[in-house]
């Protein structure tokens, strides 16, 4: 069973469609595909339509945006949760809000030192889906004020730079009540990268359901780590390519292996059925 359990479309900052998503997938001999937007739930009903009839199973999922009090960006992802519920429609409209007013604020002060970088082409490239940080850093690409969306990240809007904005964002307990509520499983993403271990242990006899330890990011050595973390504290598995398009700095979807008992415990824990 080959599974990719994080992707992103253009309901936030990928670049395919959810349609297209699934046709990448199936040509790739993808089985099982989670669409996990950032603080969006849009793209997953074009996805389920688009999966009826194929052969790749979609997983709803969503990665919500936390802050831990001392200022680090954690992400919890939630799998099969009730993607059509209105608590948890209000909760994601909340923080799509904060992430316009980042965005608004991003280009406000990008725009006071000289660089040519309107909020309008900064939303016609999230074409109406949840607007992040990625979408300013190819209006910079666009402007000509970065060679590519990594040298934007990298020399402007990156954490610790100039014009870096922290987002107005739930704690990461707070994102896996969310989560809960809406039926989901909370796991934490891509801990290696966010280093996220105080999260896992604060959570993991509570409201943490598993760890995302074969993520495209980690080195061997914290895949190991997290799957070996995982074991020891009773948690799921889960992991994939964090995809957002065909770009060249993106690994291929489905090319992150992940062994076939993590995704039907997952499978199992969310209720879905292959």
């Amino acid at each position: 069973m080959k599974a990719d359990l994080h992707v992103h479309s253009t309901a936030s900052d990928g670049t395919l469609s959810p349609h297209e998503l699934v046709s990448l997938a199936a040509a790739s001999g993808v089985d099982v595909l989670a669409l996990a937007d950032h603080d969006s739930v849009a793209g997953i009903p074009d996805a389920l339509e688009a999966a009826s009839g194929t052969s790749v199973l979609l997983i709803p999922a969503v990665e919500l945006s936390a802050c831990t009090p001392d200022g680090r960006d954690v992400h919890i992802l939630g799998y099969g949760l009730d993607f059509r519920d209105a608590t948890l429609a209000a909760r994601l409209a909340q923080l799509r809000d904060a992430r316009l007013e980042r965005a608004r604020t991003m280009v406000g002060i990008l725009s006071a030192d000289g660089y040519t970088v309107a909020l309008d082409d900064v939303l016609a490239l999230s074409d109406g889906g949840a607007v992040g940080r990625s979408h300013v850093a190819r209006a910079l690409v666009d402007s000509g004020h970065a060679d590519d969306i990594a040298d934007a990240f990298n020399r402007l809007i990156g954490h610790g730079k100039a014009y870096y904005v922290a987002k107005s964002v739930k704690t990461p307990g707070e994102a896996m009540h969310i989560i809960r509520e809406a039926g989901g499983v909370p796991v934490v993403a891509h801990p290696g990268v966010n280093r996220a271990d105080a999260i896992i242990h604060e959570h993991a006899s509570g409201l943490l359901g598993g760890i995302e330890a074969l993520h495209a990011d980690h080195t061997p050595e914290q895949k190991v780590h997290y799957l070996a973390l995982a074991e020891s504290l009773g948690l799921l598995v889960t992991g994939g390519t964090d995809f957002h398009g065909p770009q060249a700095h993106n690994p291929p979807l489905g090319s992150v292996e992940i062994p076939e008992h993590h995704v039907t415990a997952l499978l199992e824990c969310c209720g879905i059925a292959r």
